[in-house]
Formats: structure tokens, sequence, C-alpha cells
């Protein structure tokens, strides 16, 4: 329950930050964009991804694995950020593309937890997000010569722009996939967003 009220406190500090069109303390150099000047083009969303592999098998290769499967966990996490941060109109469908990356046993937490996921609720006042710094690091267990899971640890951080002005915004998530046929699947989530610290 605690860490609940942290994510919601946490929250509540993101969508005043938005609303506000301000930032305070360390962060005064990212401070908000005046409206009259108008915000910068949205930039495109690039995230650097470090992936390991694991494998039960004698002479597994570490390596070869990994580099094998990096572009998919790459493709994934893109996708992710992008439903999740890089498209507001995605507020108006309930999120449905992202909670569509979901294994269907956790659905439905995920569609009551959208603002520790996503922009959530605040993404209907946001007309664009500028991304910053995105960053992934993946180990994704092999199985006769397979990925089959994976712990994605993901930081994002970027600017979301209003009417109001601008202000700043950030992801930190840790995935637990599942590897199904139709692609990864989130299966467990531990995630907070909200303004930077």
């Amino acid at each position: 329950m605690s860490a609940r009220i942290k994510v919601l406190c946490v929250l509540l500090a993101g969508v005043a930050l938005l609303t506000a069109g301000c930032t305070s303390g360390k962060n005064d150099q990212s401070s908000a964009t005046t409206a009259q000047a108008g915000a910068p083009a949205a930039g495109p969303l690039t995230v650097k991804v470090s992936t390991t592999a694991r494998g039960p098998e004698q002479g597994f290769n570490a390596g070869k694995a990994a580099k094998q499967v990096s572009p998919d966990i790459q493709k994934f996490v893109s996708r992710y950020l992008t439903v999740a941060f890089m498209e507001p109109a995605q507020a108006q469908s309930g999120y449905k593309d992202l909670l569509a990356m979901f294994d269907t046993p956790v659905r439905a937490n995920a569609k009551k937890q959208l603002d520790s996921l996503s922009l959530g609720s605040v993404g209907s006042q946001v007309k664009a997000v500028r991304p910053g710094k995105a960053t992934a690091k993946a180990v994704v267990l092999f199985g006769g010569g397979h990925p089959i899971a994976a712990t994605v640890n993901i930081s994002f951080d970027g600017t979301a722009d209003t009417e109001q002005g601008s202000g700043p915004l950030r992801l930190r998530s840790v995935f637990q996939l599942l590897r199904a046929q139709s692609g990864w699947r989130i299966a467990a989530y531990d995630s907070n967003t909200g303004g930077q610290n």
C-alpha cells in the first residue's frame, strides 16, 4: 500500500508540473518553455539497449545469443515508449495499443495503473513529447536455443508540451517479459512515472 501511495505522490507531482508548466530545484536548466516562444519540434526517439543472455545448455554462447535477440528487445522497448509517451492521442483510446503489450492475466491491473506506465490521464492535455535520454538493460533467458523470458529495466526522460507550457517527465520501469508466438508480452512489472527528480 505504501508503494502505491508513493506512486500516486509522484504522479500528482508530475501532473502539477505538466499543468503548471514549470520545474523546480536541481532541474532549473530544463525549465518551462514559454507559450509565446513555442515548443521545439519533437525529435525522434532513440533507445540505447544493452542486452545479455543466459542459457542452461552446456556450451551456450551468451554473446551470440545476446546479439541475436538485441534487435528484438530494441524493437519492443521502442514500441512501448512510442505508444506510452510519444503518441499522446493514445489517451483517447484508453491506451488500447499499450495494453495489448501486456499478458492477459496482468492486463486488467495495467489498465488501472496507466498513470504509472504511460502519460496516463495527463495524456489528453499533452500536445507533444520531446524525448530525452532513453535506455534499457535486458537480461534474456534462453531455452532450447530460443529466447523464452527477459527482465528489462527501462529508463526514459522527456519533456511534455501542453497549452500551459512544458514540463519534465520520466519513466523508471522493470518489466518481466515472456516470449509468446506473437512476440514479447509483459507478464509482471514495477513502474513509476512522473516529473524528473
